[in-house]
């Protein structure tokens, strides 16, 4: 071990690996957070997704449901507006960040979610959805209209972060 030539080398290894070896740090903490990230916002994704999916049939008229969800609507301007061609918006930023239609069929009206979007990475508007939902349906039983949770819908994903509803809705 007399010869200078191993002390240099193993010193230009260890400079050369305290260079790069911080940087191989991040890049691996990176990716990790990333993906702990993405687990992170499935995770949330799954139960809104499942709430927007949700609908409401109350067997009554569409326009006595419309009747019952106006007068909801018109409590709460800054949570729903109401949009042309009788649907109805809930904001988050936009009045019409999650639309809502009124839908005949053979057992009355049902309410569902044509399509929202994403706010921060994710919908925003489960929580609204879910008490205009609950309340509409407990005005309806109060006027003694039958009220109970229809079919889900489900939503697929634009690029642009909008979510439509899978029968092409929205």
């Amino acid at each position: 071990m007399d010869n200078p030539l191993i002390f240099v080398a193993v010193i230009v290894a260890l400079i050369v690996l305290a260079m790069l070896l911080p940087r191989w740090v991040r890049g691996a903490a990176g990716a990790a957070g990333r993906k702990a990230q993405r687990r992170l916002a499935d995770a949330q994704l799954a139960p809104i997704l499942d709430e927007l999916a949700t609908t409401v049939v109350l067997h009554a008229p569409e326009t006595t449901v419309r009747e019952i969800v106006d007068g909801l609507v018109v409590q709460q301007p800054r949570r729903f507006a109401m949009l042309d061609g009788g649907r109805y918006g809930i904001r988050f930023v936009e009045p019409d960040d999650a639309v809502i239609r009124l839908v005949a069929e053979v057992q009355g009206t049902r309410m569902q979610v044509e399509g929202f979007r994403e706010h921060l990475g994710r919908p925003n508007t489960a929580e609204a959805w879910a008490d205009l939902r609950t309340r509409t349906a407990s005005a309806a039983r109060a006027r003694g209209i039958e009220a109970h949770p229809g079919p889900p819908l489900s939503h697929r994903r634009g690029d642009d972060g909008s979510w439509a509803g899978s029968d092409g809705s929205a």
